[in-house]
């Protein structure tokens, strides 16, 4: 079954599902790090709003594309270009990383009683802050699950996107 048919439909719902949750990771970690630039007087913070911005602008360009080509080098391209993009900033590098190391991990041996020691090697001054704002905490937390999230949504697009093209690919051979 070709592509453009019943493919498509799922095609465009998968899409709009990874980049919806890649955008709201996004939108989190900018208002994270700008809260967090404000609340600790740290406006070197503020550069992630950059780079979330850009980011945004990049998954919504690929995805525009994947949108408009039902098949060919340039769904292949945008396709790549979108999970890869996907995955190392708004899944690893905000979730897992920012989310999970930064806020998840911190949290929980900061109140689990570790000492200021191993907090200050893992965690060193003034790129980190220990917990002492909970809106700062709770928003980095989210990040984490927002990445959770955005990884499920990744990987049911990429997977179907790979399973189409092959899909494509015999029918055409």
């Amino acid at each position: 079954m070709p592509m453009h048919s019943h493919g498509a439909e799922p095609s465009r719902i998968l899409l709009s599902r990874a980049l919806h949750a890649a955008l709201a990771i996004l939108l989190l970690t900018a208002v994270h790090h700008a809260y967090g630039a404000y609340a600790y007087d740290t406006p070197w913070r503020l550069h992630v709003v950059i780079v979330a911005g850009l980011t945004a602008l990049l998954l919504w360009g690929a995805a525009h594309v994947l949108r408009r080509r039902p098949a060919g080098l340039a769904r292949t391209v945008a396709l790549v270009a979108f999970c890869l993009v996907d995955l190392l900033l708004p899944v690893v590098g905000i979730g897992f990383f920012e989310g999970g190391y930064n806020h998840v991990l911190k949290n929980a041996l900061y109140f689990g009683g570790t000492s200021p020691q191993l907090m200050a090697r893992l965690f060193p001054p003034p790129v980190y802050e220990l917990p002492g704002d909970w809106l700062f905490e709770i928003t980095g937390v989210l990040q984490l699950v927002l990445g959770v999230v955005a990884a499920c949504r990744l990987y049911r697009l990429a997977q179907h996107g790979w399973h189409a093209r092959a899909h494509t690919r015999a029918g055409s051979a």
